[in-house]
């Protein structure tokens, strides 16, 4: 014998996919995918209709870049931020500083909403009430109703002390609450319409609240590489947005400035109190030298000394200048070393020509603004504000190392200026005692003037920075409207559609390929080159004989087209011919098939008679208990008359029927015998036909042992039962003979797959118990 190849290789779980078996499944399923495309689309319309729409809201912003002025005032470059950090100023925007003050600024901390159908909606300027709290604020947050009754009344649902709203209160009174003292107010937007409809009120926390807000805020850059932001808030309320982030923008604002201005305020005090003692100490010295020379009657050796004094002069300048430093880093001295202001900024700028000084003073003045800042958001206990204090305590140390550095230096050079100056003056004994007095005065009073005039100067340039001031943000566009955040509604009705139309398909494209039924004839003839003797449809009707004089239906016919390709199978020689219906499952409908084929038969006239041979099932028990004598009787020789084993069917003259009769302990050894054969024999001179209904082949030994005595084998195959990786097995049975002139029949065919059934439409039937009409 030929090897054959398995069944399983060749059949393939996908077949031909086209546009007509797209067409085809969804013409014969098309009320799943209508039931698909209402639920989305009811879904996504619900979806649409609970859901807030959100608004996106834009504003862009300007970081300016500082550029040098004239050299007289550079003194408010030390003020200006010349190297903006953009990455920087986008964590400022969204610090949680800047935003809590938008939250107090707006009054952000009390939300008012009201029921709109499936959702919420939040009102934000058009609230027909409001809450105030005299006492500046609630005391824990809460959230409750406030149900308008008339113009003057209302109640109150959802707070501790009342939680159902049971008492009355008046607008406009002050009520005392769980959450502080209260006041409800009516605004302009307050009509008829309002009353009792519940407004509902929602105080939030500060903290949560500013997290809340920081998260639908957005800040990034508007252009690659630019100084240009764009502050991105997403919100319910397009006005409420818009406040935000213009409130945002005025806040950022007040902060820059509030840190300049600190810094020019304190620079003008300092100023303000070196003016003061100078003046006090020229105003001595000018007294001085009246006072002198009215004692002494001197006059002015200016002319006589000028040439004696030209070489001296020079020497006289540099102690001047060497003395006005001294005296400037003994200020600065002071006034780092003054308790009263440990934490104040020192004053920047203050003419000391030693530039490690300057740096060190502006170094720690920033390092002072930011702990400040930081101090404000973190608290005192913050690592942040630990380590900023720290290396305030280090800049100070070092800036007062280096002004004792500088003043020894100062002081080795005045020393040594005034040597030669001393040199100088002993070559002038000519000039007089008292000339000499005057002069040492007048320098005194010299170094005086010049310290007071450089600090009216810085002055005047500290007023006019504080008269310039600017921000260093430039507002480009304020808040605009950008769309609305996600997808809109046509996009989303639109998803639910596809949607509807693709579950119902991809449930039915997967379900043929992980079928591995047989789901129709087509699966029977790639796989098996038996001969297929038909196929019958579906019944709905539920009858166990479908067959009859006047039916004329697709299940009956479907048994008249088995009949006349069984004709052709059946060797005409033969005068009776014995027919065998055996199957893989117990539910395949061998017993259907039999009743409605032997009715089929005896339709046309011949003699035929129906063989009940599922000795292990048994027949049924009349009413009274009594089970009829069948095959059993006569195998075992009970009975050897025939005649008491013949039934005749009602309904048909020419069908007869033996049943089974009670079930035999043995019912293999009862058919191997040569009872069985016998009654054949008999039958067949009887009968033309014999109708043979067994078991399912291979589960026992009775359907190969009945096969001996059969002409033609009938194998039914039931689809959507039968796992079609089994049709080898049918095939063997064939091609290795164990079955005389074996033929297949599809039985309970549905056209439920797209490519397989061949229009019989959509009809049923069931399987009962009993399909002889014999108990």
């Amino acid at each position: 014998m030929n090897e054959q190849t398995p069944y399983t290789d060749k059949f393939s779980l996908m077949d031909e996919f086209n546009l007509r078996t797209i067409l085809d499944v969804f013409l014969t399923q098309w009320h799943w995918f209508a039931l698909s495309v209402f639920l989305c689309l009811g879904s996504a319309y619900i979806y649409i209709k609970t859901v807030p729409i959100i608004y996106k809201r834009e504003a862009v912003v300007q970081l300016k870049t500082k550029v040098k002025t004239e050299e007289a005032f550079n003194e408010k470059q030390m003020f200006d931020d010349t190297s903006n950090n953009i990455d920087g100023e986008v964590l400022v925007f969204k610090s949680r500083l800047l935003m809590g003050e938008v939250v107090r600024r707006l009054g952000l901390e009390i939300g008012y909403s009201v029921d709109d159908g499936l959702k919420d909606r939040d009102m934000y300027t058009d609230m027909p009430l409001k809450i105030n709290f005299p006492d500046s604020t609630f005391i824990k947050p809460a959230f409750f109703s406030v149900i308008p009754l008339s113009n003057d009344r209302f109640r109150i649902k959802g707070l501790e002390d009342d939680p159902d709203g049971v008492m009355e209160y008046t607008f406009g009174a002050p009520i005392d609450t769980p959450i502080g003292l209260m006041v409800v107010n009516l605004t302009s937007f307050f009509d008829d319409s309002w009353l009792n409809v519940p407004v509902l009120v929602s105080c939030h926390d500060q903290k949560s609240l500013v997290s809340s807000l920081l998260g639908r805020l957005e800040v990034a850059r508007s252009v690659k590489d630019a100084n240009l932001l764009t502050l991105t808030y997403q919100d319910t309320a397009p006005e409420r947005a818009d406040d935000i982030l213009n409130t945002l923008v005025r806040v950022y604002v007040d902060e820059s400035m509030k840190d300049k201005n600190q810094l020019i305020k304190s620079t003008a005090l300092f100023i303000d109190e070196r003016l003061q003692l100078i003046n006090e100490e020229l105003g001595n010295v000018e007294s001085s030298i009246e006072d002198y020379r009215k004692q002494n009657n001197s006059a002015d050796f200016e002319i006589e000394a000028r040439i004696s004094l030209e070489n001296r002069s020079i020497y006289d300048r540099e102690v001047t200048e060497l003395a006005n430093q001294i005296e400037l880093t003994e200020l600065v001295q002071r006034y780092l070393h003054d308790p009263l202001k440990n934490e104040s900024v020192l004053p920047a700028n203050t003419g000391i020509l030693s530039k490690g000084v300057e740096a060190l003073i502006d170094k720690y003045n920033a390092a002072l603004l930011s702990r400040e800042k930081t101090l404000e958001n973190a608290g005192d206990k913050s690592p942040a504000v630990k380590l900023l204090t720290s290396e305030i305590a280090s800049l100070r140390q070092a800036i007062s190392q280096s002004l004792r550095n500088t003043k020894q230096e100062l002081n080795m050079k005045l020393e040594y200026a005034r040597q030669m100056q001393y040199l100088a003056a002993g070559r002038i004994n000519q000039i007089p005692t008292q000339q000499r007095y005057v002069l040492s005065v007048e320098r005194q009073q010299k170094i005086k003037e010049e310290l007071f005039l450089y600090l009216l100067n810085k002055r005047e340039e500290n007023a006019f920075t504080s008269a310039t001031s600017e921000s260093n943000l430039h507002i480009v566009d304020p808040a605009y409207g950008a769309g609305t955040a996600g997808a809109n509604s046509m996009v989303i009705l639109f998803g639910a559609l596809i949607a509807g139309l693709f579950i119902p398909g991809l449930f039915f494209y997967l379900q043929p390929i992980l079928d591995v039924t047989v789901r129709g004839r087509k699966d029977i003839e790639d796989g098996l080159s038996i001969p297929f003797l038909g196929e019958v449809p579906h019944n709905r009707k539920n009858e166990n004989l479908v067959i009859g004089r006047k039916k004329r239906d697709g299940v009956s016919e479907a048994f008249r087209i088995v009949r006349t390709n069984m004709d052709f199978m059946l060797e005409k020689q033969n005068k009776s011919q014995v027919l065998m219906l055996t199957s893989s499952n117990p539910a395949s409908g061998k017993s259907f098939v039999s009743l409605n084929l032997a009715a089929s038969l005896a339709l046309t006239g011949k003699r035929t008679i129906l063989l009940e041979m599922d000795l292990r099932k048994g027949s049924k028990k009349n009413q009274d208990g009594s089970v009829l004598p069948g095959l059993t009787h006569y195998l075992s020789g009970k009975i050897t008359d025939l005649s008491q084993l013949i039934h005749p069917y009602p309904g048909f003259e020419e069908l007869d029927v033996i049943t089974s009769g009670p079930i035999p302990p043995n019912p293999a050894e009862l058919l191997l015998g040569q009872a069985l054969d016998d009654l054949i024999g008999q039958l067949r001179e009887q009968y033309e036909y014999i109708v043979i209904d067994t078991v399912p082949y291979g589960m026992v030994a009775d359907a190969p042992i009945i096969s001996r005595t059969v002409d033609l084998c009938i194998y039914v195959i039931r689809e959507g039962l039968m796992d079609r990786r089994r049709l080898p097995d049918i095939e063997n049975l064939y091609t290795g003979g164990k079955l005389p002139h074996l033929s297949v029949l599809l039985n309970d065919a549905r056209y439920k797959h797209a490519g397989y059934g061949y229009g019989y439409g959509y009809y049923g039937y069931g399987y009962g118990k009993s399909y002889y009409g014999y108990q």
